[in-house]
């Protein structure tokens, strides 16, 4: 379910990322670091190394709710696919990129905006620290993934 908040779209579903740190973090850390030093990707499929057959059903085992099994199982896959770079570029100023989404971005019209500046971030990243067009094009993509896991239909 949608909500409207003036020409601001908020998603009413459960924050991924808020999930994993209010059930997960605990004993397993960051989503992210968790992934990429525990799990792997082989083909399109991620692995545990515990569970390398079924991890979805040791995720519905473990605290999580059935309904966000396959949710988590697919942010722990982009996590575990993608490069921490986000961190190692971006994290000194901006923090994680959960909390930086939440603090800084929303969705208007389906387009990831900057809260402040009213601008799409894609426009915005143009000219963000002289990022290079493949830059943008990773960063952009993470923003959007994370958006799309933090602000969830």
């Amino acid at each position: 379910m949608l909500l409207l908040l003036g020409s601001e779209v908020e998603a009413a579903g459960l924050d991924l990322h808020w999930l994993w740190d209010n059930r997960c973090a605990e004993c397993h850390g960051h989503s992210g670091e968790f992934a990429r030093r525990f799990l792997q990707v082989d083909g399109n499929q991620l692995q545990g190394r515990h569970h390398v057959q079924d991890l979805r059903l040791f995720l519905g085992n473990h605290y999580l709710l059935t309904s966000e099994t396959d949710a988590v199982y697919e942010m722990l896959l982009a996590q575990a696919s993608t490069r921490p770079r986000f961190r190692q570029e971006c994290g000194k100023c901006h923090g994680g990129a959960a909390a930086f989404v939440r603090q800084s971005m929303n969705f208007q019209s389906g387009i990831l905006m900057s809260r402040k500046l009213k601008q799409p971030i894609p426009a915005f990243m143009e000219s963000h620290r002289a990022l290079q067009p493949d830059d943008i094009e990773f960063f952009v993509s993470l923003l959007q993934r994370v958006a799309n896991e933090v602000y969830r239909p």
